[in-house]
């Protein structure tokens, strides 16, 4: 039997992965509105998959019987849903996602949550530090507190670079770790295995040994890489050449394995390793930056905003970091 995913959000990574669940026999609903759906519906999805400037693929995805593009829920009232891939921006309000959502979400239904910040449920992996537990819940609202009781949780992690370049068309322009996805509580893992096979099909997914690292890895990554484009105003290739950009860089990756370390959480990849990584995909603009050059609203603010929550509750700091961030708030501001 075909899987019914729903892709809430229908930028370049939920266009990636509706296309590899597509290939997968998933019958995809594809949430996403405006001038995009108008697009998509008229003409289909287009999506190239490049190696820097190397073509390697392309697809058109045609509205049809397999791949429906939507812009309201009540179109899927009644169907059972196998998984609900959440892929919108941080700066989208996760909370009110959730409670569009809930109506859709059954005893088997996974929810793969966005994770290009701490998410809400990143404090489990506390379990020695009740008082801290506790704290966290305290802060978190009902919606997101039912989720983890349901347990159908499910990190996953985006390693490639990608941009919507116009209302229906996609770009992926490098493909680093692909896809890594892994379960939340470990009564899903058979589940999410055969996932990850779907996910397989087009894009790398690596075995993930511990969600909670990897989850915060990637979005200190984020958090160091396109801090540090907006701070100079430049792409992975001249970031590449800059050494002072790639100590600062660097600095920010080590307070947050800072925090993993004090917290015996194990880190997989050392910071250095993960900028050479990062810095491969030579054709790249840190998102955050290509906003900024479009106009668009940035998503820095929502992201350090989840580790100010972290460090707050659990007595860390981060003061190299604290004022980079800082700094290139007050210089957008002043630019704009």
């Amino acid at each position: 039997m075909k899987k019914i995913t729903l892709i809430y959000g229908g930028g370049a990574i939920g266009s990636f992965v509706a296309n590899c669940l597509l290939l997968s026999n998933h019958k995809i609903f594809f949430l996403c509105r405006g001038e995009n759906f108008k697009a998509i519906k008229t003409r289909g999805l287009n999506l190239k998959i490049f190696n820097n400037k190397k073509l390697l693929k392309k697809f058109n995805l045609k509205n049809g019987v397999n791949f429906k593009v939507i812009n309201n829920l009540k179109i899927i009232k009644g169907i059972k849903l196998d998984n609900i891939f959440i892929t919108t921006k941080i700066n989208e309000n996760l909370k009110k996602i959730f409670y569009n959502i809930e109506p859709y979400i059954y005893k088997k239904t996974l929810i793969i949550t966005p994770c290009t910040s701490i998410p809400f449920w990143w404090f489990l992996c506390l379990k020695k530090n009740f008082k801290v537990q506790k704290k966290f819940l305290k802060l978190l609202d009902p919606i997101f507190k039912k989720n983890i009781n349901r347990k159908n949780l499910v990190g996953m992690t985006m390693w490639l670079s990608g941009k919507l370049s116009s209302p229906g068309k996609v770009d992926i322009k490098h493909i680093q770790r692909g896809l890594p996805i892994k379960e939340v509580f470990s009564s899903k893992k058979y589940q999410v295995n055969n996932l990850r096979k779907d996910l397989k099909k087009l894009c790398l997914s690596p075995i993930v040994k511990n969600i909670y690292s990897e989850i915060f890895i990637k979005s200190i990554n984020s958090l160091a890489f396109n801090t540090i484009a907006l701070k100079y105003k430049q792409n992975n290739l001249q970031l590449s050449k800059n050494n002072k950009a790639k100590e600062e860089i660097l600095k920010i990756l080590k307070e947050g394995d800072f925090i993993l370390n004090k917290n015996k959480i194990k880190i997989y990849q050392s910071p250095n390793s993960r900028i050479e990584q990062t810095l491969k995909s030579t054709k790249h603009t840190m998102s955050m930056l290509y906003a900024f050059k479009n106009k668009k609203k940035i998503e820095l603010s929502e992201l350090w905003s989840s580790f100010e929550v972290l460090i707050k509750n659990i007595n860390l700091k981060m003061p190299f970091t604290k004022k980079i961030v800082t700094e290139v708030k007050n210089n957008l501001h002043e630019s704009v």
